[in-house]
């Protein structure tokens, strides 16, 4: 943090009250890592952002553990922790930028699929859950680990699927992110990544995000099902275009 200009630092809690605003109304979002990328280490964000990750889907859901949509959440873990494993192999050596532009390209193109099937809901694609679960599951767990918060997208994309009303695809979709945020956690600690520098960006980045998980709070409970179904999309969207210029 003491690399960071007065400007910068203004940026860097900019980002992180929008992104758990966005987190906190919808239960996940993927624009912290690739807009704190262009103003800190991507080693020092990932770890971070997994630790605030779990902080902010225990705020969701300490109260709305009955919500939560088990046989969904159980159907997809399995294929995401074999997504973690392999993304920690790669996480110290894989050049990620050609991944990162193919994958902003894709979840950009699928928000904008998803928005516009709130207006032409009668043609929507039919996608299988036996391709769906195994398939955004292990991207999950793999991109997650390289990029820290862009595991949301594709287990929204996998519950997007299966149209839970806001409440239930809300409190699942942090309920999956907390459990795959605890293997990570670990496997981050395992490899040294919690260093003392990247200990001290949590520390002052906490409180910040608890004020942004109040303000999607708020957020959420004005929202019906199909508003919350168009926001859901456009965080797809804005979660796949900064990836195109990393």
């Amino acid at each position: 943090m003491d690399t960071l200009t007065p400007l910068e630092l203004l940026f860097f809690c900019a980002i992180i009250i929008l992104s758990y605003a966005v987190r906190g109304s919808a239960g996940f979002g993927g624009i912290t890592v690739p807009l704190l990328a262009w103003v800190m280490s991507l080693k020092i964000v990932v770890p971070m952002v997994t630790l605030l990750g779990l902080l902010s889907s225990y705020a969701i859901l300490h109260r709305n553990l009955h919500h939560i949509r088990w046989p969904a959440l159980w159907r997809i873990l399995p294929f995401s922790l074999i997504g973690v494993m392999t993304g920690l192999y790669f996480f110290k050596t894989l050049d990620a930028n050609t991944l990162a532009r193919a994958l902003g390209v894709f979840v950009s193109i699928y928000g904008a699929y998803a928005l516009w099937m709130t207006w032409r809901p009668a043609i929507a694609l039919k996608i299988p859950l036996w391709i769906a679960t195994p398939s955004t599951g292990t991207l999950a767990g793999f991109v997650g680990t390289i990029f820290g918060s862009m595991a949301g997208m594709f287990f929204a994309i996998y519950l997007d699927l299966q149209k839970f009303d806001k409440t239930g695809f809300r409190t699942t979709i942090a309920a999956i992110l907390f459990s795959l945020g605890i293997f990570r956690g670990l496997g981050y600690a395992a490899v040294g990544a919690y260093d003392r520098e990247t200990l001290t960006v949590c520390l002052i980045a906490v409180p910040v995000m608890l004020a942004g998980v109040w303000i999607g709070n708020r957020v959420h409970a004005n929202l019906n099902d199909l508003a919350f179904q168009r926001l859901v999309a456009l965080i797809l969207i804005a979660s796949g275009l900064p990836l195109l210029f990393r």
